[in-house]
């Protein structure tokens, strides 16, 4: 959940209690001053002198103008004995007398208490006083009235908590959103910024706020790590630039020394085992340095070059390699691939395979089985092409798969170039891959060793 509507729903829930205790309390303050006035009235029934009270006589009326009267009056007998003295209501029409409890009444008799009327279920208030001779004497009324005022004030105070508690929370919402408007551009420019638009910077905040701080920060932060992005992506220009004019200068040199190396070994005027070494020595070295030469120029220009867009049936040129790989080297090979065309150039993924299937030769066991397949998957409503190798190798530490990558980078540095390469295939593989929008990945085979995933989007034929 976001914290806008946490801080929101927060709102709420203090306002709900808030609201609700000023209500609560309003409800009981209410119904004590409603029972007071209540108490008084039954107080100013019995009079100062509740003994003289028996002798009042009932107000009279005539017709529709009757007096109402709403308490009634009784005694309690020193034998417990109860005597109606005077009903509420009207002369004409009296009320039900209620049936009291004279036991609770007698239990504490200065008491003001309410009860229940067993037979009708009403309720009633009553307050009783000494009236002489060890009898009570009682007034009691209805507190119908009461509990109907107090139900209304119940539901308006419900009411009242609930409308409080939607309007607090909405100007609570409100009142958040337009505080997270600097937040949201934010996070809008940090969501450019880590797509690669490193021009972007955050939003400035109002100086001397939080927010103003931290929009401060970050800009810092981002024109650092601008200034190091750029440092990079000009030492590593330069760096490419450097390789590629060196490689090609040093090619000259190199077609040279072979040039002579082949003259003097068809001339067969070398006699001694010494001379006709180091003329072999010579050819090798070359011949090595000139293979570094050639995947440095196929690096950089898998790296430099936007590739033509020619239609590819990938299974076939996977076939073809493989099937080589098989007869070379006798590797049993379980293929499941898919009739699959993709747009790309050829020779960079004749390149790429041609790679993985050396790495295969040279760092896998002789004999040792290799899965090749090639299948069709969609990602989020996307086609894409997945292509996945499997070697029953040594395969390669989980702190190593990044690291291989690299250009030069090689898991045993004591590995001789002879046997482990120049430490530029993978880097190869890499870039053809992200030249053709893919990506790669690297993860441990079933059997051990070394799983190659592809992912490359993917044409329908």
């Amino acid at each position: 959940m976001k914290l806008r509507w946490r801080i929101t729903i927060l709102t709420a829930i203090m306002i709900a209690l808030a609201s609700s205790a000023i209500g609560i309390a309003s409800y009981v303050n209410i119904s004590q001053a409603q029972l007071s006035s209540i108490d008084s009235n039954l107080q100013s029934a019995l009079g100062p002198n509740f003994k003289r009270v028996l002798d009042r006589p009932l107000g009279r009326g005539n017709g529709l103008n009757e007096f109402y009267v709403p308490v009634a009056i009784g005694v309690i007998g020193p034998r417990g004995n109860l005597v109606e003295v005077r009903p509420a209501g009207t002369q004409s029409a009296p009320e039900i007398f209620p049936n009291v409890p004279v036991a609770e009444i007698l239990a504490d008799p200065n008491q003001a208490m309410s009860f229940s009327n067993e037979t009708t279920g009403d309720s009633y208030r009553l307050i009783a006083r000494p009236g002489g001779r060890d009898s009570l004497v009682f007034a009691v009324t209805s507190l119908n009235g009461y509990v109907t005022t107090m139900n209304q004030i119940l539901v308006s105070t419900i009411l009242f908590v609930f409308g409080i508690t939607i309007l607090g929370a909405l100007a609570s919402w409100l009142i958040v959103r337009k505080f997270f408007t600097p937040v949201d551009s934010m996070i809008a420019s940090a969501g450019a910024i880590a797509r690669g638009d490193i021009s972007q910077r955050v939003p400035h905040a109002p100086a001397g706020t939080e927010l103003g701080n931290l929009s401060e920060s970050l800009n810092h932060m981002i024109n650092s790590l601008t200034d190091s992005i750029t440092r990079v992506q000009d030492s590593e220009r330069f760096l490419r630039n450097f390789i590629s004019d060196a490689s090609h200068e040093i090619r000259t040199p190199l077609t040279v020394i072979r040039g002579y190396t082949e003259i003097l070994r068809a001339d067969n005027s070398l006699t001694s085992e010494r001379d006709v070494r180091a003329l072999e020595r010579i050819d090798s070295e070359s011949e090595r340095l000139e293979r570094l030469v050639t995947s440095l120029l196929e690096l950089d220009t898998r790296q430099n070059v936007v590739f033509p867009a020619m239609e590819i049936k990938l299974d076939e040129l996977i076939s073809l390699h493989f099937n080589d790989l098989q007869a070379f080297s006798q590797r049993p090979i379980t293929y499941d691939l898919e009739a699959i065309h993709i747009q790309g150039d050829p020779a960079a993924w004749e390149q790429l395979l041609g790679n993985v299937t050396q790495n295969i030769t040279r760092y896998t066991p002789a004999h040792s089985e290799v899965r090749v397949a090639l299948h069709p998957i969609a990602i989020e409503d996307t086609d894409w092409v997945e292509l996945v190798i499997e070697d029953c190798g040594p395969g390669i530490p989980v702190d190593k798969r990044l690291e291989v990558f690299s250009r030069f980078s090689r898991l045993d540095p004591s590995r001789s170039t002879q046997t482990g390469g120049f430490g530029l295939g993978m880097s190869i593989i890499k870039a053809v891959v992200e030249a053709h929008s893919g990506v790669v990945e690297l993860d441990q085979s079933p059997c051990g060793g070394l799983q190659i995933r592809i992912l490359v989007p993917r044409i329908r034929a």
